[in-house]
């Protein structure tokens, strides 16, 4: 059984060729119809690598023998046409994906930053939740949200969740200086909170940032098996690094959203986890975005007082009024 390195490692594999590939293949077609255009240009060309090879056959053979054309001629007189014809140089070469690395992943004796790139576009597959694929700003619908006010003088949930969406459009369009401020949504279910939650995760994966999204059952068993993985005499080797590459995006990656919060088994054992976790993105000024049914308020009282505190300290939080929308569409269709 392959282990989640190599896994990745072979997708990594994939990505790169699939990236050359192309990269020769716009290449191809891009000569071709310059070629087409400009017949002058794919003589000069033809002249020039026969000119090359005339050239390269001397060096070996330790010959200088009569070149069929002077290479240096030629390719200046090629230069010339280019300048003449508005053709850009280089118009010969691969269109690679990154330039620095040449679409191979490798820079001198290092990783290229590419590589990185591609590993945390890799590596939510892996992780035991995902994000759903039409839940997008474009998919947004305020509509659904009723417009009746949810007390005398209180916003209709429709008012409440326009003001969240401007919010959350707002949070992610300028995300290098808010990334300091943690969101916690909180409400009853169906309100929208994984709706909006997942909208902001998808705008900023499309932006370039590393997203994780897990729900709290999902996180804490994710982090008891790393745990346990590491306090073992003898580790399963796979499993340990599994565990260690997910555990290290919920610390290091840009963007944590943690949904149902409160679903989990509550234990001293959780409470601590999620501490770590929550002060280790802290101070690292990532950001984590929280949705859970239990109010802000009732966090002390269900969890670990500590908990509570990092969430009234550190995080903004939006309550989320109206009914379960799902069950609203349900009873639309029936």
């Amino acid at each position: 059984m392959k282990s989640l390195t190599q896994k990745i490692n072979g997708d990594i594999v994939r990505i790169y060729e699939g990236r050359r590939n192309e990269a020769f293949r716009i290449r191809d077609l891009r000569v071709q119809e310059l070629y087409r255009q400009f017949p002058g240009l794919e003589a000069l060309d033809r002249r020039l690598r026969l000119a090359g090879l005339s050239l390269l056959q001397g060096k070996v053979e330790g010959e200088t023998p009569e070149p069929f054309e002077s290479f240096e001629a030629v390719e200046a007189e090629r230069r010339a046409y280019l300048r003449a014809q508005g053709i850009e140089d280089g118009y010969d070469q691969p269109a690679y994906h990154c330039p620095s690395c040449g679409d191979t992943g490798r820079l001198g004796g290092s990783w290229c930053p590419c590589r990185r790139q591609i590993i945390r576009q890799l590596l939510p597959v892996y992780f035991p939740d995902a994000l759903a694929g039409d839940h997008l700003f474009s998919n947004f619908n305020l509509n659904l949200f009723s417009s009746e006010p949810t007390g005398k003088a209180g916003p209709s949930p429709r008012d409440l969740m326009a003001d969240y969406l401007q919010m959350a459009q707002l949070y992610t369009g300028h995300f290098d200086r808010l990334r300091d401020r943690n969101l916690f949504f909180s409400g009853a279910p169906g309100t929208g909170k994984t709706f909006l939650m997942q909208c902001m995760g998808h705008r900023l994966m499309d932006d370039g940032y590393p997203v994780v999204y897990i729900t709290a059952p999902n996180l804490f068993d994710l982090m008891t098996r790393h745990k346990r993985q590491q306090a073992a005499f003898r580790p399963d080797p796979d499993m340990l690094e599994e565990a260690s590459m997910l555990f290290q995006a919920l610390h290091h990656w840009d963007l944590l959203l943690i949904d149902d919060l409160g679903t989990e088994p509550a234990t001293p054992e959780t409470y601590a986890q999620l501490i770590l976790l929550l002060d280790a993105r802290q101070s690292r000024k990532l950001a984590t975005i929280i949705a859970s049914n239990i109010e802000a308020g009732d966090f002390s009282r269900i969890y670990d007082g500590r908990i509570a505190s990092r969430l009234h300290g550190n995080f903004l939080k939006y309550e989320f009024l109206g009914d379960d929308l799902r069950l609203r569409k349900k009873s639309e269709k029936e």
